[in-house]
């Protein structure tokens, strides 16, 4: 009970965190226009969506523990048949190793993270973010070219329509005629 106990401490932490984070968060409601969501509207829900994650990680590891079950049942197993023990610990060994590693991916994937950042006030949300995808998916290893174009396009089309239709955040247009781009395709959505 202990070792669950345990298991469960930065869940519960991080509960206790975020309930006093969503009782802090009252004081933005009055900073709210009248007929539109407040301020306060999406730092609550993600607040309420963490507090239910870490709730059930809580009852999950104090209440069915399975995670400890198993390493019981594997130490069993090391004690009454020490071979099929050890193949299985050397099996998910010899899984975990083979598996390769891309530290320059991720190194660009940073890269690119960055760069998505800078760029934002130059190129806009929508080029900045288009370009952003398909980089970081070729980046990834995806090289079919009309799929990346697509998804791109599409993933930065639905991501302005969320931001700006549903969450009525303001979104960085750019500069110069990458600001003139931005206002045609908000306008083609109806956003702007």
């Amino acid at each position: 009970m202990k070792a669950r106990l345990l298991a469960a401490i930065p869940y519960a932490a991080l509960l206790a965190g975020a309930a006093w984070l969503f009782h802090r968060t009252a004081d933005f409601a009055a900073l709210g226009r009248p007929g539109q969501l407040g301020p306060d509207f999406w730092p609550r829900a993600v607040l309420v969506l963490l507090m239910l994650v870490c709730a059930y990680e809580v009852v999950r590891r104090v209440v069915f523990a399975r995670g400890a079950a198993a390493d019981a049942t594997l130490a069993h197993a090391a004690v009454a048949e020490p071979a099929v023990a050890r193949d299985a610990i050397e099996g998910v060994a010899l899984t975990q190793e083979a598996e390769p590693r891309y530290p320059w991916r991720l190194a660009i994937g940073i890269g690119l993270t960055i760069a998505y950042v800078l760029a934002l006030d130059v190129l806009g949300f929508f080029v900045t973010t288009a370009l952003f995808l398909g980089f970081f998916m070729v980046a990834g290893r995806y090289y079919r070219t009309r799929v990346v174009a697509l998804a791109s396009i599409v993933g930065s089309l639905v991501f302005v329509f969320v931001f700006m239709k549903i969450v009525y955040v303001s979104l960085p247009l750019g500069a110069g005629p990458f600001r003139t781009f931005s206002t045609t395709v908000l306008s083609a959505l109806g956003v702007y």
